[in-house]
């Protein structure tokens, strides 16, 4: 979305397939399978059925080319070098297909982020309804232009996770975006697995959201469920969350993954936050028995004789608020008694005269 498209005080939505990001719409929750599925494709719909049975609206793969990605054997992990990792659990592109095709058939829509152009070509091919943009591509401002294009061509959306990078990048980047009159938001994101909380800083996104005028939303590496239920009361309109069906499988993100039940407990939390989020003061129904015996009214604190002068002494506020409310009280002081009135008694006007 670029801001000249944009209209004054308010932020474009965006469209997901029956998805809509935006104001008055529920967060969007993104089960990020990424490689967890270790390259098996009966995993990765087994995936999807999870997810869906939490209740996720998206679930997310990754989409790996790595003789494209990276020059080979210069990055290494303890599993060999990062090529290598990403063949032994990378899915074909014609896994991404039929899984695309799955997810389609049990009603969750599928993500998948590309790490280089030819990614992108190949999920546009695909046929995908949006493209997500990792942390680590977000500097690519070739890649960033060329998927900026097809959004502003074909309305699809562009999520943009915003981690490891300076806020000048990401102005270079959101600059990008707008200038090809790019659909976008962006997501704050720490790339630590799993992050200190310190470093989450999630009163970027009220930066992100002022300062770009998009949707917002947080990429969580926590393995816990608390920083994105923050996330959420804090205005994230989408939130991106890893999950894996057994952490004992020990996944490439593991120690950072939520599984099933807790996925389930991040969407059920996400939807009660929600529903707790509203900016009106009224008084419900619901209230009502509580208020009628918890609020206050005058009442007596001695017995006072007919004919009597009510002083300060003798009245007084307490519970229940069924009778002349409390901030009457003073309306009392001077009236005469126009009867016998005992300690503890509800005062009515009708009690005294002035």
């Amino acid at each position: 979305m670029s801001i000249k498209n944009g209209l004054p005080g308010r932020l474009k939505i965006l469209r997901i397939g029956k998805h809509v990001i935006g104001e008055n719409h529920p967060c969007l929750i993104i089960a990020e399978a990424a490689c967890e599925h270790k390259g098996s494709l009966r995993t990765a719909k087994k995936m999807a059925r999870a997810a869906k049975k939490a209740g996720a609206d998206i679930v997310k793969f990754q989409l790996h080319l790595p003789e494209t990605e990276m020059i080979p054997k210069v990055v290494r992990f303890w599993a060999g070098s990062m090529e290598e990792v990403l063949k032994k659990v990378n899915l074909s592109l014609d896994d991404h297909r039929k899984l695309m095709h799955y997810c389609k058939s049990i009603g969750i829509t599928y993500l998948c982020t590309a790490y280089c152009p030819a990614g992108i070509d190949v999920l546009q091919d695909l046929g995908v309804e949006a493209f997500k943009i990792g942390s680590g591509e977000m500097t690519n401002l070739p890649m960033i232009r060329k998927v900026a294009k097809i959004s502003a061509k074909t309305g699809k959306a562009v999520l943009v996770s915003t981690g490891m990078s300076t806020l000048d990048e990401v102005v270079e980047t959101a600059g990008v975006l707008q200038e090809e009159g790019a659909h976008f938001m962006l997501f704050n994101c720490t790339s630590e697995y799993p992050p200190k909380y310190e470093h989450l800083n999630l009163g970027l996104m009220e930066i992100l959201r002022n300062r770009f005028k998009v949707q917002v939303g947080h990429s969580d590496h926590t393995p816990e469920n608390y920083a994105a239920f923050a996330a959420v009361a804090l205005g994230a309109k989408a939130v991106e969350k890893h999950f894996t069906l057994d952490r004992k499988d020990r996944g490439p993100d593991w120690r950072v993954s939520l599984e099933p039940k807790e996925l389930q407990a991040l969407v059920e939390g996400i939807r009660k936050i929600e529903a707790a989020c509203g900016t009106q003061k009224k008084l419900h129904r619901e209230e009502q028995p509580v208020r009628h015996w918890a609020h206050h009214s005058v009442v007596s604190l001695c017995d006072i004789t007919a004919g009597s002068t009510i002083t300060p002494e003798m009245v007084g506020v307490k519970r229940p608020g069924w009778g002349v409310p409390a901030k009457f009280l003073e309306k009392f002081y001077g009236s005469v008694a126009v009867k016998e009135i005992s300690a503890n008694t509800l005062l009515r006007w009708e009690d005294v005269r002035s």
